[in-house]
């Protein structure tokens, strides 16, 4: 590209050495018709308005025209701007060159053309895509059957019909500041707002009336574009939220988008009553403004794709795309009595009891010593369960011994009462869904767009197969459904601002019932689509950032949880503070503890029972009696 430019700053050093000799005819293009005084005149006084540093020429390969003229023209230019750069741009070259890489502002073009078909006209308009908002000139030399347009009507008409489809192409590509120059000195300017209109200025004009922002009143300009539902960004109602507001249209977005015309004095259409979808899809509606249909759209997006040949305005927000799960908001109550103490203090206790168990029944006077009964024993004693005949033993040992166990045991039982405490007044801590290994663990169904799964499917390392498996693609209005997630078997994609508002709701729930994991995908732009060089980027750059200065962001966020609450589109659940009696899910460990201990000492006692009978049958004399054989069901109920 360096190569390009470098070689048209050559040629164009050829061409004044050539006009310096006076050599015409090898000067490949040349100007005539045009008033050349009257044109640097023009060019003069709006440079010494501007004080432009750059000038680039685009001159048509339709304009074969050798003549002296051109001479008088180019040196005149050169002698009344020496030092300014400018660059000459024909048809010459294969490729257009994209000026937006190497021109600094401020620059005046001027586009040397024929018609509206002319092939300089396209090469402008692609060379000079993302700047188009640069000062233009267009220098046309109208037709042989239009050029004398004051001797007839019918020549006036055409010469019309030219300058305005001149402009009709000119606002097509968004030269948002644009004067046409033409012969006779005529000067054509145009209005935009509220509808494209062409002014005749010739004779009149004056620097000050060229190049004029409009945009700051738009003259109730209408911008078309569907308002579909879109929550929390955009939202309508059939009915204001108040009365001294008549606004149908609420959400983020579309608060900002209300306020932006208004800052521009321009009017919203809203073309939703053409479409046959009710439901959000950002995809083609991006198609449709790629394609011209709408200029904007009052529907912001995160910026997930690049595919879309569109532009877009000034970042609303920086936004993250994340997997919100469930909250798991509860623990099981069988963990209090567990999780009371950590791991290696339940193995000490463990081990301090056989070890007391068993010094219990070694250091024992009484013959014949019971393990079982030391065991109980040592269990009581840690619990601070001591029974009283322990302080009747005959022994001081003993009694030393117990005393020790004893105080140990009022510690032991503290420590866990205490922590029992706490627990049921705060819940312990558990796992959250947090890392794509527990998404899989889980079993969770993730539901998203096709767009954001592509995304996804780039990043294997950080995605596996395993986890992609897990996921559903749905369309838009399947996601909207889900946007309050009290289907706990589902997680599903969210970005930052639409999680503010859910976050919003969830502030009013005694528990929170969705939280966002640490998959995620951005940082994003959160933007407006826009045609190419559309002309409201400016002026919507300048009241975002007013906006943003302001607060009134914020504001909005906060107005379109409460204005979705008002409309019913969310409902917020009434925190009751009263106090609930306790059920018996509260003391559900205990009773599976109990019930499992009653179990246990049920088979223990059958066992001892069975065990002593049997003993007690080998001690017994052998007699031979004859009786009747009982079935097992009968011994046991016997027993």
């Amino acid at each position: 590209m360096e190569n390009r430019g470098a070689e048209l700053i050559l040629q164009e050093h050829n061409i004044i050495k050539s006009l310096q000799r006076g050599n015409i005819s090898e000067v490949p293009q040349h100007i005539q018709l045009i008033n050349n005084t009257f044109v640097l005149e023009l060019l003069f006084g709006i440079t010494q308005l501007y004080h432009f540093k750059n000038f680039i020429f685009y001159i048509s390969e339709r304009l074969n025209l050798k003549n002296k003229d051109s001479h008088e023209f180019f040196l005149g230019f050169w002698n009344t701007f020496p030092l300014a750069p400018n660059l000459i741009i024909t048809r010459e070259y294969e490729a257009p060159i994209p000026m937006i890489q190497f021109i600094s502002t401020p620059s005046l073009v001027m586009i040397y053309t024929t018609a509206r078909d002319d092939p300089i006209m396209e090469l402008a308009a692609q060379s000079l895509q993302g700047i188009r908002w640069l000062k233009t000139i267009f220098v046309l030399f109208p037709s042989l059957s239009s050029r004398d347009f004051d001797s007839n009507m019918e020549s006036f008409a055409q010469f019309s019909a030219e300058i305005k489809d001149i402009y009709d192409w000119v606002w097509s590509k968004q030269f948002i500041n644009a004067v046409i120059v033409t012969i006779k000195d005529n000067v054509f300017l145009l209005e935009p707002y509220p509808a494209p209109a062409v002014v005749n200025v010739t004779g009149a004009w004056q620097a000050e009336d060229f190049f004029i922002k409009y945009s700051k009143n738009m003259k109730g300009y209408e911008v078309r574009t569907p308002i579909l539902y879109d929550l929390p960004r955009v939202f309508k109602s059939d009915r204001p939220t108040n009365g001294y507001e008549k606004n149908f249209v609420h959400g983020t977005s579309g608060n900002l988008f209300l306020g932006f015309l208004h800052f521009v004095n321009a009017t919203l259409v809203d073309t939703t009553a053409n479409m046959t979808t009710d439901y959000l899809n950002i995809t083609t509606l991006l198609e449709l403004v790629a394609q011209g249909v709408y200029e904007t759209l009052i529907h912001s997006y995160t910026e997930l794709t690049v595919k879309h040949v569109v532009s877009h305005g000034y970042p609303i927000g920086i936004n993250d795309c994340c997997i919100m799960v469930p909250f798991q908001n509860q623990s099981p109550e069988e963990q209090y009595m567990r999780e009371a103490l950590q791991g290696n203090v339940w193995i000490l206790i463990i081990f301090f009891t056989l070890y007391i168990a068993l010094a219990i029944w070694v250091c024992s006077p009484l013959r014949p010593r019971d393990f079982s009964a030391a065991f109980l024993q040592s269990i009581c004693t840690l619990t601070y369960s001591a029974p009283t005949f322990i302080l009747r033993t005959p022994t001081w040992r003993m009694r030393y011994l117990y005393v020790v166990l004893a105080i140990m045991g009022i510690v032991t039982s503290n420590m866990y009462i205490s922590r029992m405490t706490s627990y049921f007044t705060t819940a312990p801590a558990q796992h959250q869904i947090n890392t794509v290994d527990d998404v899989v663990k889980a079993n969770l169904r993730i539901l998203m767009l096709s767009l954001e799964r592509e995304r996804m499917e780039k990043s294997p390392r950080q995605y596996p197969p395993s986890y992609m498996r897990q996921v559903d693609v749905v369309d838009k209005h399947v996601m909207d459904m889900h946007r309050e997630p009290f289907n706990t078997s589902f997680g599903y994609t969210v970005s930052s601002d639409r999680w503010r508002y859910l976050n919003m709701q969830q502030m009013h729930l005694r528990k929170p019932i969705f939280r966002l994991s640490d998959i995620c995908e951005g940082p994003f732009y959160h933007v407006f689509p826009m045609k190419l060089d559309s002309h409201l980027r400016s002026p919507m750059t300048q009241y975002i950032m007013i906006a943003q200065q302001a607060g009134l962001m914020n504001h909005w966020k906060r107005e379109a949880f409460w204005e979705a609450v008002h409309l019913g589109k969310v409902k917020v659940h009434l925190v009751d503070d009263e106090p609930m009696a306790l059920s018996l899910s509260f003391f559900a460990s205990m009773l599976r503890t109990w019930t499992f201990g009653l179990v246990l000492s049920g088979l223990a006692f059958a066992i001892e029972m069975k065990w002593y009978q049997y003993a007690t049958l080998r001690q017994a004399p052998q007699v031979p009696l004859s009786r009747k054989r009982r079935s097992f069901i009968r011994r046991f109920m016997r027993l």
